[in-house]
């Protein structure tokens, strides 16, 4: 693997509270799976410094009278603090969810992307670790600063990495879902499902199993020629390696 900088490296953080007990109880497989099993990801931007983060064990010294020789042994290992700094951006979800974080006592999943595929050909390294955020000031500086807010991030994990790899052509391990409330007016989200080989996504609604003209975004606001017909949505994960279709199953009929 080729030496690589920190831009491009992006920062995800799930708002819903995790059980790090449950995580610690795992194997690296297992939690893995599980922090690829989170599908709902919030995107922290204007990032501008990511800090270190890591396990380091505790330093445990003895020192025999016979030889007067200090010797170190390791204690119990502290993934440590991370300190996150970005641009505030008051309209940022992922700030906000951040934020939202620091007011409560509960740990949160934590997702860091590294920028370091060697080529297309392949992915990024992801890291992933579930911590209390424990402090969110803002920076507000002199009148040339730009405003600031770091966030500070206990974890109480070990940090898990998947490393950077050659791609294979997406595959869906779990199929994509529906969510919102099925009726005329009403907004539903597509759910993503899990995959592997870290695609990018498209979607087409459909309407009893033909395509919604025009209906390609993640969300779709369901029609009066919706009314009467079942929704679902197909999920196209795309990456260099290729492309692969999954489709939600379908809702009930869209009620008059």
């Amino acid at each position: 693997m080729a030496i690589h900088t920190n831009a491009d490296s992006k920062l995800f953080i799930s708002p819903a509270s995790v059980n790090v007990d449950t995580v610690n109880a795992m194997n690296d497989a297992s939690a893995v799976a599980f922090f690829e099993g989170i599908n709902d990801w919030v995107e922290v931007e204007e990032l501008e410094d990511l800090g270190e983060l890591g396990d380091t064990s505790e330093a445990i010294t003895f020192t025999a009278l016979n030889n007067a020789r200090v010797r170190k042994l390791k204690g119990p290992r502290d993934a440590g603090t991370q300190t996150i700094v970005v641009g505030r951006d008051p309209l940022d979800d992922g700030q906000e969810a951040f934020i939202a974080a620091e007011r409560t006592k509960f740990d949160f999943a934590i997702k860091i992307e590294l920028a370091d595929a060697r080529t297309a050909g392949h992915s990024n390294s992801v890291l992933y670790y579930a911590g209390m955020v424990q402090g969110a000031p803002t920076n507000l500086g002199n009148v040339s600063n730009v405003v600031r807010r770091t966030f500070t991030v206990g974890i109480n994990t070990a940090i898990f990495e998947v490393s950077s790899e050659e791609l294979a052509a997406p595959t869906n391990t779990l199929e994509p879902s529906i969510a919102g409330v099925l009726d005329e007016g009403e907004v539903l989200t597509a759910i993503d499902g899990v995959w592997t080989g870290n695609p990018t996504f498209t979607y087409q609604w459909k309407a009893d199993g033909a395509n919604i003209p025009g209906a390609t975004a993640k969300t779709h606001t369901i029609q009066a020629g919706d009314v009467g017909k079942s929704i679902s949505v197909a999920v196209t994960g795309t990456n260099s390696a290729g492309a692969a279709t999954a489709e939600s199953a379908p809702t009930a009929e869209v009620p008059a």
